[in-house]
């Protein structure tokens, strides 16, 4: 009876395990004649094998026996074949705009992406979101990346604020940015100040020229150029006022600013990365000094990509050293060509950077508490951000800061119009060069090291020593439903010929006859596994490089004195997860520093913090709006430094305003037995300076010579 051949019996067992005859039905047998016209022709085992097998072909076809047809199976993807505790995992289910360019480099990395989150509920290495830190708030562990209260921090008024703080103590240090004002609590402030201005430069022309932004604006939208106070257009929204700076460095006749990329791996301890390529960003018409006929001309005098693109002069190109938008590394060499130091330049862009980061960084660190207070067990979490610094050239070379931008476009495609109302997006080559290697570079950064970095193996001869090597996959790695990997191998840089093979591992001689570990997978092409290691990035090709604290600890240490300053903001809030200070907690803070004492009385402290709270409320109406509505009289971070700083003139009268504040930074840590004066043996050199101030005064008083003042100093002699 012939067999059966009508129906084949379908098996899940996957290739290379043992297989079980089911009962029913009988399994298909397929019959080869020995002397079948077809050989040699349409057989298909005759073609997948090369001449040394044929007699095996003949000899089976002589012999025939049931062969096992299964039929054709679907092999795992290439992200399942490896086990989550050895791949990195990245959640995208809210990178938004960011989407292309973060999957795009998961794939290059050969990671895990999960762009709909984790069905098991699982946590992830990485979480990227695409407009703040809450988009996502059911998180426990993993890194993030976005700070909380970064877009806060970072918005145009209260960037100027934190900078005028510390600029109060470092005048010379903090003078990268224009004057600015705070519309419209500040107008008459600014009309005086336009009159000042006048006065002084009436015999000169063109007049001094204003630039209005709105505070919560983006992408150049709101921003226009005044020259009388009169002009300015009074709305529901909070606008800052700069001095236009109107005599930039000019390339081929046009304006342009530098989109410079920095990353924050962590915050406490501040590690600051800056990249080496960036965006160099053209305006559209030639630039001409701001005046009456000029001045509404937003192509000759904003830079921003989002308005020059609609430019009939605006050039796309892929090459880095033309067109609107070019690669920040062509300027440079432009720079050189022209006889200028373009590392000079670059140094100095360094030193704005990391100066605005210090002065940021405890604004930030009490937003980062009010999230992650001390004893929050229940979350392991961690954070990172990537911020576009836009940075302007004067004609003398020099940088100056012109805003912070927490969420910098990373998109890789601009919008072309290719009919009328038609438009499409098209990969733009300058994007993806840039933007690409910032993303890459970053993820490895911040990926667990023990996924990423190399493994130590023990030999099989069971000596102590042991040898690096990059682990691929340690075992073979099961998927959900119970199938094992086909691929398993062990790869070793040291010495190539270490290698576990299995089916689908091929080794590829190179031009100098070593084995190279080349992976196929049915579909996809074939992949050097040593891409996947970070550590293969040659040093020379590396984007990012590390500006802070490493080799500039020692040079930026005292500019890092308002760090301290939150820590007692923090360490004195009573309340967990809050961000302001309320009469009750300022109370306390004078107390338990024992500065009501002396020239402040319990009545003087609680009038200062009331005007203070009146101050910088009106100053900030957006971020004090929620506060107003719950009826919540509080101080925020700024107005305990301007606190802080009052208080200071107060109890330690001396000539330099630093000196004050270092003193009282002393004093109140060492009555808090907090930071370096946790546990303190001796008085600190501020207490010997108060008993010295208060001989000083009696010295004063016992003195014929009434009229003569005592200043505080602190000098040996």
């Amino acid at each position: 009876m012939p067999p059966n051949t009508s129906k084949t019996h379908r098996t899940s067992h996957p290739p290379g395990t043992q297989r079980h005859r089911p009962r029913k039905p009988t399994p298909a047998v397929v019959v080869k004649a020995p002397n079948s016209k077809e050989h040699g022709q349409s057989c298909e085992d005759c073609k997948e094998v090369g001449p040394s097998d044929k007699n095996k072909i003949r000899w089976k076809h002589r012999n025939p026996q049931p062969v096992w047809r299964a039929p054709p199976m679907i092999r795992p993807s290439f992200d399942s074949m490896f086990d989550l505790s050895q791949v990195v995992t990245v959640d995208t289910s809210h990178a938004r705009s960011n989407i292309d360019v973060v999957r795009m480099c998961v794939r290059d990395l050969h990671w895990k992406e999960f762009p709909f989150g984790r069905k098991d509920m699982g946590p992830c290495d990485i979480y990227w979101h695409g407009s703040s830190f809450f988009d996502n708030l059911d998180i426990h562990s993993g890194k993030i990346n976005k700070f909380p209260g970064m877009g806060d921090v970072t918005r145009k008024i209260n960037l100027c604020r934190t900078l005028d703080l510390i600029r109060e103590i470092y005048p010379d240090e903090y003078d990268f940015y224009p004057q600015s004002w705070f519309l419209p609590h500040q107008f008459h402030e600014f009309a005086a100040e336009v009159t000042m201005m006048r006065k002084k430069c009436r015999h000169r022309s063109p007049r001094p020229t204003f630039i209005v932004k709105p505070d919560d604006g983006c992408q150049g939208d709101g921003i226009y150029l005044i020259k009388d106070p009169s002009d300015y257009i009074i709305g529901h929204k909070c606008h800052i006022v700069q001095q236009y700076l109107s005599s930039p460095f000019l390339l081929e006749g046009f304006k342009f600013d530098l989109r410079v990329y920095v990353v924050i791996v962590s915050l406490k301890p501040l590690k600051i990365y800056l990249c080496k390529e960036g965006l160099a960003r053209f305006c559209t018409l030639p630039y001409q000094e701001p005046r009456y006929r000029n001045i509404k001309e937003s192509y000759m005098h904003l830079t921003n990509y989002s308005l020059n693109k609609h430019s009939q002069g605006y050039i796309h190109t892929d090459m880095g050293d033309t067109g609107s938008k070019r690669t920040m590394t062509s300027v440079f060499r432009k720079l050189d060509s022209l006889g200028y130091d373009s590392q000079a330049v670059w140094r100095e862009i360094e030193n704005v950077i990391v100066k605005t980061l210090l002065a940021i960084s405890p604004e930030l660190q009490v937003e980062y508490h009010s999230v992650f207070p001390k004893g929050k067990t229940d979350t392991t979490c961690s954070c990172f951000q990537i911020l576009g610094f836009d940075i302007l050239l004067l004609d003398d070379l020099k940088p100056m800061l012109l805003e912070i931008n927490a969420q910098p476009s990373l998109r890789i495609d601009y919008e072309a119009e290719i009919k009328p109302g038609i438009t499409k997006h098209i990969p733009s080559a300058i994007d993806e060069e840039v933007k690409k290697a910032v993303v890459k570079e970053t993820m490895l950064l911040v990926a667990p090291e023990d996924k990423i970095r190399p493994k130590t193996v023990k030999k099989a001869s069971g000596r102590r020593k042991s040898r690096q090597s990059s682990v691929y996959s340690s075992q073979s790695t099961t998927s959900s439903n119970g199938w094992f990997s086909p691929i398993s191998f062990h790869y070793n840089h040291d010495n190539q010929e270490s290698i576990t093979q299995t089916s689908d591992t091929l080794n590829i001689p190179d031009s100098n006859g070593n084995q190279s570990p080349v992976l196929e997978i049915p579909g996809l092409p074939l992949c050097d596994i040593t891409q996947a290691n970070p550590s293969t990035i040659p040093e020379a090709e590396k984007k990012l490089y590390e500006i802070y604290p490493e080799p500039h600890n020692s040079k930026y240490e005292p500019l890092t004195i308002l760090d301290r300053v939150a820590a007692i903001f923090t360490h004195c809030l009573g309340c967990r997860g809050t961000l302001r200070m309320g009469p009750t907690g300022f109370r306390m803070f004078t107390r338990r520093c024992h500065l009501n004492s002396g020239c402040f009385t319990n009545a003087a402290i609680d009038i200062l913090f009331i005007e203070l709270q009146r101050k910088w409320s009106f100053m900030n109406p957006d971020r004090t709006a929620e506060c107003f509505q719950h009826k919540d009289n509080s101080l925020c971070f700024h107005g305990f430094v301007d606190a802080f700083y009052e208080i200071a003139r107060r109890k330690f009268r001396s000539t330099c305003k630093l000196d004050s504040v270092k003193y009282m930074i002393e004093y109140c840590e060492t009555n808090l037995k907090f930071g370096k004066h946790s546990v303190s043996r001796n008085l600190p050199n501020v207490l010997k300076a108060e008993k010295k101030l208060n001989t000083l005064k009696s010295l004063h008083h016992m003195s014929p010579q009434r009229g003569r003042t005592y200043f505080f100093s602190d000098s040996k002699s």
